[in-house]
């Protein structure tokens, strides 16, 4: 018998859990609303998960991936914008001691970057970048062979990388951040700008339109690819990486804007170091940060 994992991927809107065995296989799926304002309910929840797949199996860890900044140092969430309960709490410790069983915390993204590392696309790679675009854009680097997590755990914000200097304001305060013209809020103000959105509109909708054949969409998902592309080229240039991952749902899957993003790296990082880097779609979406976060327990237990 091999040991069984289990992931978990606590987003501002729902918590997915996914049971695994060893090798990252995902064996059954759980999904419940996140309770994002109250700590105990936000436990509770994930207790029942947990207690769900171990009527079944017996766990040998769990692994939580949570959208926000976690200290790899305390362990504690300095900050996780959708989920104001877990702003400046140990939530893996709580956990523990709810579960009894291991349990390792790690930031979403990063979860997802260990998914493919391990078990997907970027298997078998030492130097690699995960991005994942989703209502913002979350990123996750191994670098040597080693998930980078940098000086207390927050390295891989590449959605705050600035590529417009007086561009769009971002959530973070800033302006001119990636995330403001790659992820789904962002496409659907590159439509507004181009008088292409209704009060209906969403980054689905135009993908919609867009593989219909709609022109407008098109070029929608081309000038967001191309944003994509100027990231890769910076990590490309700045890192030598081997493979960038894109994860995502419909808006990441397309060639729409992987085409788009990979002629734009191609034009503007060093001819020799983008062709040591494949720009590739995630092999395991949806299930990356679930995957990734079991995975986390297996090497870490």
């Amino acid at each position: 018998m091999g040991m069984n994992y289990i992931g978990i991927d606590i987003g501002g809107t729902g918590i997915k859990a996914a049971l695994t065995d060893d090798s990252g296989i995902v064996l059954e799926t759980l999904k419940t609303p996140t309770p994002a304002e109250n700590l105990n309910d936000l436990i509770a929840a994930v207790s029942r998960l947990v207690a769900k797949f171990q009527q079944e199996v017996t766990v040998s860890g769990v692994g939580v991936g949570i959208a926000g900044l976690l200290n790899a140092r305390t362990r504690i969430m300095e900050t996780s914008p959708n989920i104001p309960c877990l702003n400046e709490v140990d939530i893996e410790k709580q956990l523990r001691e709810a579960l009894s069983v291991h349990v390792i915390t790690e930031n979403d993204a990063k979860a997802g970057a260990y998914g493919e590392w391990t078990a997907g696309a970027g298997r078998g790679r030492r130097h690699m970048a995960y991005i994942t675009i989703g209502t913002g854009l979350g990123c996750g680097l191994v670098l040597g062979g080693h998930m980078f997590r940098g000086t207390s755990g927050y390295a891989g914000e590449l959605g705050h990388t600035v590529v417009e200097p007086r561009g769009r304001p971002c959530a973070c305060g800033s302006h001119g951040c990636l995330e403001t013209r790659v992820s789904a809020t962002g496409i659907v103000l590159t439509a507004r700008e181009m008088n292409a959105a209704n009060d209906n509109t969403t980054a689905e909708s135009l993908y919609e339109a867009a593989t219909k054949g709609d022109r407008t969409a098109q070029s929608i998902f081309e000038e967001t690819g191309r944003y994509l592309g100027i990231a890769c080229a910076n990590l490309i240039n700045l890192l030598n990486i081997e493979a960038i991952v894109v994860g995502g749902g419909v808006m990441a899957s397309g060639d729409l804007l992987l085409g788009a993003a990979r002629a734009e790296a191609q034009r503007r990082a060093f001819p020799s170091s983008a062709r040591d880097c494949a720009i590739v779609q995630s092999q395991l979406w949806p299930d990356s940060g679930t995957i990734g976060a079991a995975m986390l327990a297996r090497d870490t237990a």
